[in-house]
């Protein structure tokens, strides 16, 4: 049997704490492997001082049967995030798996689904986002939240909601967040 989504994991092991459990226990029932890829979005909200690298987004699925393992990294394209509302001065970032990776993660999704029939396999996607600083970079408390929508029309539902940069990336990581070049 493929376990369904385990996000919690994959988004960074700090996370952890910061998931909303409400939102953890809705994705319980989300099998990625069923899951249309041009559904899934995801809205980032920063805080002021931190942007997402150009380029960097990318979701990640993978799968483990016994020693058999699977994985791909699909590019996230910027995508409007309307009628998101963010604290002041931050921004929102959306984003969708690009139009070119689509077929990609279902051809993935497939091959994945026909371990089902031989055996029990384990399952996770994952999120991978960039960041540098403007200016002066975020400030030591900065907190930031992940919205997540896995069906056409369906609601944004809260991944992460106001964790702190340093406890989900680590002090070390946070500090060493280099400036961002001067088209970002």
């Amino acid at each position: 049997m493929f376990r369904p989504l385990t996000l919690a994991a994959s988004l960074a092991l700090a996370a952890c704490s910061a998931i909303v459990p409400s939102t953890a226990a809705r994705l319980a029932s989300f099998d990625p492997l069923t899951a249309d890829p041009a559904a899934i979005e995801l809205v980032v909200i920063l805080p002021p001082g931190l942007a997402v690298s150009p380029g960097s987004a990318k979701l990640a699925l993978s799968a483990d049967r016994g020693a058999e393992h699977r994985s791909g990294s699909f590019q996230l394209a910027d995508h409007a995030a309307p009628g998101i509302v963010v604290p002041k001065g931050a921004t929102a970032r959306g984003f969708v798996i690009a139009e070119t990776d689509v077929p990609r993660m279902r051809a993935l999704q497939a091959e994945i689904a026909g371990w089902k029939a031989t055996g029990a396999a384990k399952g996770s996607l994952g999120l991978g986002i960039g960041g540098c600083a403007i200016g002066n970079g975020p400030a030591p408390d900065a907190t930031g939240s992940v919205l997540i929508r896995v069906r056409e029309g369906g609601p944004f539902l809260p991944l992460i909601a106001d964790g702190r940069l340093a406890d989900l990336l680590g002090a070390k990581v946070l500090a060493a967040i280099q400036p961002c070049q001067a088209a970002e």
